[in-house]
């Protein structure tokens, strides 16, 4: 089974997908490769650009922390929200060590409750192992975010951010 199919599956078990149906749920490698995507659907280009992002914005958190705290916190979040609209990024846990889990809203009435649910989602997901170690190397079909990919082609990636 595919790791989509395996995530997609796993989620209609989810007492609560109703309150997450109208979120962006992105499930990210370290790498930023989405290779998950549940609830209101992104297209493709966006998302991978997002997965890129979002795991950047978290890799760069934790180096800023790393100056300001020398002890590790257990259920950090990364996160930027108006009144109605922003995005989650939640850390990996110990039973799947490699998942980033995004979740972008817009137009929410009570952003906390997403959020709420949002660790609940990732804590469901701990009943499964998401990646197998043989699938570490092959996440989806056989093909990584940056195989092969050329310096025009990143900088057409991140040119709507202006760098």
């Amino acid at each position: 089974m595919s790791l989509t199919k395996k995530i997609e599956e796993h989620f209609k078990k989810f007492n609560g997908k109703e309150v997450l149906e109208k979120t962006t749920i992105l499930a990210l490698s370290r790498d930023g490769q989405v290779f998950g995507q549940l609830g209101k659907i992104k297209s493709e280009k966006d998302i991978q650009s997002l997965g890129a992002l979002l795991v950047g914005m978290w890799q760069a958190s934790e180096a800023v922390g790393e100056f300001l705290s020398g002890s590790e916190e257990k259920d950090l979040t990364l996160s930027f929200q108006s009144s109605n609209k922003g995005f989650f990024l939640l850390r990996p846990t110990e039973k799947n060590k490699e998942v980033f889990w995004g979740v972008l809203f817009e137009s929410e009435v009570n952003p906390g409750k997403i959020k709420l649910y949002a660790k609940k989602m990732r804590s469901f997901y701990d009943e499964i192992k998401i990646i197998e170690s043989k699938d570490m190397n092959n996440t989806q079909d056989g093909e990584f975010l940056f195989q092969n990919i050329t310096e025009d082609e990143v900088d057409k990636l991140f040119s709507f951010a202006g760098l």
